[in-house]
């Protein structure tokens, strides 16, 4: 008896194996795909930046590479940017960049900062030797940058305030703020040599009374008409005449 159970066990059919990838998610099934599909993978982002401290002027590198991203970009003013690079910055200031990378998978941030060292002493600190030592002509005129008017107008355009902007900041800062100048008032060559003596004094006077407001001491500052006497541009031309409207600075030592 016992011999024929075991003749019956050994010859009864073994339980199937489920093949596992023969399954509604495995390979050739009808089913979705698996979670480790691309199209769903979140972006990886990495960002460096070279060096992380500068001074004023000088400029640092920033690289960033991406993966699994359909969009780059680049906070403040920067915008969408490839995949993948590199750009030389500028900074006017101690900035704060953020690069994010975004696709089907998510969205990832990196951040990095630039520090403005203002001064020569340890960790940009100021030191006396940086307030005693006379700017130089060519720093001025760098940073200073002179403005321009259309015919007949002492009006400030949006652009001409946008570059006073970027002039009193650097006036403002703190090894800049014993800096004394002189705001010439120039015209072109049309017109009276009087009404362009008194039209070159407005001119002179509006970039004054806006660089008051926005914090510049009025005691560093002086006027002067120079009318159509000291054009920069002497071809007698379009482009020659709206170079020659303007307002220039000049250092005072």
């Amino acid at each position: 008896m016992v011999l024929i159970l075991l003749m019956i066990v050994s010859c009864g059919k073994s339980p199937r194996v489920m093949d596992p990838g023969a399954g509604t998610g495995g390979a050739g099934g009808t089913g979705a795909p698996g979670t480790g599909s691309l199209s769903g993978a979140p972006p990886e982002l990495d960002i460096q930046l070279e060096p992380t401290e500068i001074r004023s002027g000088e400029s640092a590198i920033l690289t960033w590479e991406s993966n699994n991203a359909s969009q780059v970009s680049i906070e403040p003013a920067i915008g969408v940017v490839d995949p993948s690079g590199r750009i030389k910055l500028y900074p006017e200031q101690t900035t704060e960049y953020t690069v994010t990378a975004s696709g089907p998978g998510g969205r990832v941030s990196r951040k990095a900062s630039i520090s403005i060292l203002q001064g020569t002493g340890p960790g940009g600190m100021i030191t006396s030797e940086d307030l005693n030592q006379p700017l130089g002509e060519d720093a001025f005129e760098t940073s200073v940058r002179p403005i321009f008017f259309t015919f007949d107008s002492y009006s400030l355009s949006e652009e001409a305030r946008l570059t006073l902007d970027k002039s009193i900041r650097w006036l403002n800062m703190f090894e800049n703020s014993h800096i004394r100048f002189v705001i010439e008032g120039h015209t072109d060559s049309r017109g009276t040599e009087e009404y362009n003596l008194a039209l070159g004094d407005k001119r002179a006077a509006v970039v004054r009374d806006y660089m008051v407001r926005n914090g510049i001491d009025q005691d560093r500052i002086m006027t002067v008409s120079m009318g159509e006497e000291r054009p920069f541009d002497t071809s007698g031309t379009d482009r020659g005449h709206a170079l020659n409207r303007r307002a220039h600075f000049v250092l005072m030592q």
